[in-house]
């Protein structure tokens, strides 16, 4: 039996070696180009005198007596230069010498005050300062590729370049608006430089605006009032054919012009193209969709062609993305056979352990019902919570303690979700489990003090080898674990205060969803096959957050128009990478349930992961004393709440517990 029990984990640390091994050689081979690329990171004291990151990818052919074009790529918001990485890899694959920068208070460059934060094109105008001093760049092409919040920092970055040193000759924007309008009205920036945007028709930020709106329109400017224009129309728009038609006010323009078209105008000698490709697709699609990776790489063989007999259709970055996946499914396994193996094997751990689960049998039709009754309930309250923050605007909420909007909002979410959770836990407790036999102890919630700080032991000591395996895979080989949003990467130690911050708020729903979908819920009320039944109680658990996303892109797709949008408080962004999280997350929860029955190694393990991870590649933003943010009281309020009535309904249900057993 204890050989059993020994042989399973460790196959699986094994097994979990080598998907990371494969996983992490598959990715280094291709990012490299098969050692034909150079990758070097790169941090420098940028001319404003702030600490800036950046990635530089080297292609043979970049020398300093055969210089090569430069690509400057910027990243979107709320995340880091690693998000672009798939750009950088195709851009070097074709000769161009790509360089992505982490923006300000973004990955490993320097957060600053809101005060400083449009430093330089946040951070992307000192990182083209510095690449121009390299001696493989050729100064006479350099481009900036901007997606996103990256493409509103090109347009700043290119202002700077207007005012300083002119090298920029071309820009690509990824689902990002030009800029159109000045104070004085339609404007040129552009000048005689290649220019070219990709509108997303379902886009949440960007390419919509007031109808026949006549004010002062700048990359920020009415893009949220009401009567906002469909994006799918943005061609037709008064900023679109001004674009086109190189800053003139469209009104006194003859004809309309149109999509994928080039339309170009002299300067004096110099000519500048205006160009805009249309996508069926939403905004986050620049984070993988081969179709804006052809339209970037179709641009820039036009205006900056270098020998490649590469097509704009030759990627290897989707197979690389499949060994990212293969290294990070390896990276979990090794996490989770990890924690099994301490507490099934080794003897200080093994108070832990309450032995291998099956699944238990339901109890009649009533039983089903109060699964189903539950499971809808929390949905439907769930998604009304995430409604409710939306429209306070908490998604995009910051103050002198929470300095990133992400992990806050997420956190948040996270703490009301479980307490709600629990609160449904109590009623069913309270008004069927406790009558029908119940068991604290038998289902694991019931654990000693020992034990639960063996629990908190092992749990911590896999958070700490997977941390260590993210940081010794970047300095030995360079490859992350991140694949989009999803996973994890090398973080500074300036990010720690955060993570610890938002920690208690991820513990108490990964903890609380861990003992409602194992202790109360490992049952065959969805199925006697138990890798069936793990599958469909993540599949519920992701549901709520699922939903905001369905439902908010399938109204956007049907009217034009955004029910739960509005600015940074956009529910559909800031929710985009949480079903897949948690799927994941509950799925771990479940299957360490499975082989220990502990319901408290997967809640913490996981509730300091999901920390870890968004901590990880959160933007950071420094509190500029003297001002203030609005939602202040609401946000500690309901942080309070929700942990008060944790902490009740732990207590109730502790109490009715120790009754019971007085009882028997």
């Amino acid at each position: 039996m204890n050989e059993k029990k020994l042989s399973r984990p460790l196959i699986s640390l094994i097994v979990s070696i080598a998907l990371i091994i494969v996983g992490i050689a598959g990715s280094f081979i291709l990012q490299t180009n098969s050692g034909k690329t150079t990758i070097r990171n790169v941090t420098i004291e940028s001319e404003s005198g702030h600490t800036l990151a950046m990635d530089v990818y080297i292609p043979e052919n970049a020398t300093a007596e055969t210089p090569a074009p430069a690509i400057f790529v910027q990243h979107g918001g709320n995340n880091n230069k690693e998000e672009m990485q798939h750009y950088c890899i195709e851009l070097a694959r074709r000769g161009y010498v790509a360089i992505g920068v982490d923006m300000y208070g973004m990955g490993e460059s320097e957060p600053l005050p809101d005060s400083e934060w449009l430093t330089q094109g946040r951070g992307l105008y000192d990182a083209v300062r510095y690449g121009v001093t390299l001696p493989y760049v050729d100064t006479d092409r350099v481009s900036l590729l901007g997606y996103s919040r990256g493409g509103k920092a090109a347009g700043e970055a290119l202002q700077c370049d207007n005012d300083s040193l002119n090298v920029v000759k071309a820009i690509f924007l990824i689902h990002s608006d030009p800029i159109v309008r000045n104070s004085e009205g339609y404007t040129d920036v552009y000048g005689a430089r290649d220019v070219a945007v990709l509108a997303d028709k379902n886009d949440e930020f960007f390419f919509s605006e007031k109808a026949n709106d006549n004010g002062t329109y700048s990359n920020d400017a009415n893009k949220y009032a009401a009567n906002l224009s469909s994006p799918a129309e943005y061609v037709i728009n008064n900023s679109a054919q001004s674009f086109l038609y190189f800053g003139i006010d469209p009104a006194t323009t003859s004809e309309q012009r149109v999509a994928e078209t080039v339309y170009e105008q002299d300067y004096g000698g110099k000519t500048g193209s205006r160009q805009i490709f249309v996508s069926n697709e939403t905004h986050m699609a620049g984070w993988w969709s081969p179709l804006v990776m052809n339209r970037v790489l179709t641009f820039f063989n036009r205006v900056m062609p270098t020998s490649t007999a590469l097509s704009a259709s030759s990627y290897t970055y989707t197979i690389w993305n499949i060994f990212k996946i293969i290294a990070l499914s390896g990276l979990l396994l090794f996490a989770g056979s990890l924690m099994v193996w301490l507490v099934n094997s080794v003897k200080t751990f093994q108070c832990a352990d309450n032995g291998e689960q099956d699944l238990r049998p339901v109890g009649d039709k009533n039983a089903v019902a109060w699964f189903w009754g539950i499971q809808i309930i929390s949905a439907v309250l769930s998604i009304l919570i995430i409604r409710f923050l939306n429209k306070q605007g908490l998604a995009s909420y910051r103050d002198a303690l929470f300095h990133s909007a992400n992990p806050a909002y997420h956190g948040l979410i996270s703490l009301l979700c479980g307490a709600l959770t629990l609160v449904l836990c109590t009623v069913w407790y309270m008004a069927y489990g406790k009558k029908h036999g119940f068991s604290f102890r038998n289902t694991g919630i019931a654990i000693s003090g020992h034990a639960l700080l063996k629990s908190i032991g092992a749990a911590l000591l896999a958070v700490f080898a997977l941390i260590l395996m993210v940081f010794a895979v970047d300095y030995f080989v360079d490859v992350n674990f991140l694949i989009v949003y999803w996973g994890f990467m090398k973080f500074g130690a300036n990010r720690i205060p955060g993570m610890l911050l938002v920690v208690p708020m991820y513990l108490v729903y990964y903890i609380v969803m861990s003992i409602s979908v194992n202790s109360f819920n490992f049952s065959t009320a969805l199925g006697k096959n138990k890798l069936l039944s793990n599958l469909l109680i993540s599949f519920i658990a992701s549901v709520p957050t699922l939903f905001v996303l369905c439902y908010v892109y399938g109204i956007f797709k049907a009217t034009g128009s955004n029910p739960m949008f509005g600015g940074l408080a956009s529910a559909a962004t800031a929710v985009y990478a949480l079903p897949g999280f948690i799927f994941v997350a509950i799925l771990i929860c479940r299957l360490l349930y499975q082989h220990t029955g502990n319901p408290y190694l997967g809640g913490i393990f996981c509730g300091v992961l999901a920390a870890v991870s968004e901590w990880g590649i959160c933007e950071i933003r420094v509190h500029t004393p003297g001002t203030q943010y609005a939602g202040t009281a609401l946000v500690y309020a309901l942080i309070a709440i929700g942990f008060v009535v944790t902490i009740a309904c732990a207590v109730l249900l502790k109490k009715n517990n120790a009754a019971v057993q007085a009882h028997k």
